[in-house]
């Protein structure tokens, strides 16, 4: 009798120790998953505030062509921006609206009328709060990203992601500080 009840026991403490492995297998694996889900709902943020850089840089374009009527081609050029808007590389999006806006405020510069105008003002204005608010969520992408990560390299977590096919994601990047100043600079 005392060999079956500790047989017994020793098979009740295998499943006990199975089934807290396979809850811990599953709440992981459930958790590396809500990380994805809420990175990309944070990326949409991103995509959210490009679409509303976009508007705003077609506001100013359409200001910019009422004062520089001799400069099609360079107008011309900036109306493709919205394409690749909401794909999964918001970097060169971001980088294509920030050459627009570098060209718009060029030409600002060339006509001195645009560039003091009450509508082009309030539009730079406006796309001075929206850089913050892209910045904003772009913070809060790479917040999440890390998150993701981190749980990633930790052992025991670790394999649970390579089973799983999860796998570290890149960051969004940061714009090229040198346009950035470039653009800065033409704004003061």
């Amino acid at each position: 009798m005392g060999d079956f009840m500790d047989k017994n026991t020793v098979l009740i403490c295998v499943a006990i120790v199975l089934v807290v492995l396979i809850a811990w297998f599953i709440g992981t694996l459930n958790r590396l998953r809500k990380y994805r889900v809420i990175i990309e709902e944070s990326q949409k943020n991103v995509d959210i505030a490009l679409a509303k850089r976009y508007d705003t840089i077609c506001q100013m374009l359409k200001v910019a062509q009422s004062f520089a009527k001799y400069e099609k081609t360079t107008l011309v050029d900036l109306v493709s921006l919205r394409e690749g808007l909401g794909s999964a590389d918001s970097s060169s999006v971001i980088k294509n609206q920030n050459h627009a806006i570098g060209k718009i405020f060029a030409l600002a510069e060339a006509y001195p009328e645009l560039k003091s105008s009450e509508q082009f003002l309030n539009l730079q204005e406006e796309i001075n709060d929206e850089n913050e608010q892209l910045a904003a969520a772009k913070r809060i992408v790479n917040s999440n990203i890390s998150t993701l990560n981190q749980n990633i390299v930790t052992f025991p977590v670790s394999l649970i992601a390579n089973l799983s096919g999860i796998k570290q994601m890149d960051f969004l990047s940061e714009d090229d500080l040198n346009d950035k100043k470039n653009i800065d600079s033409i704004l003061s």
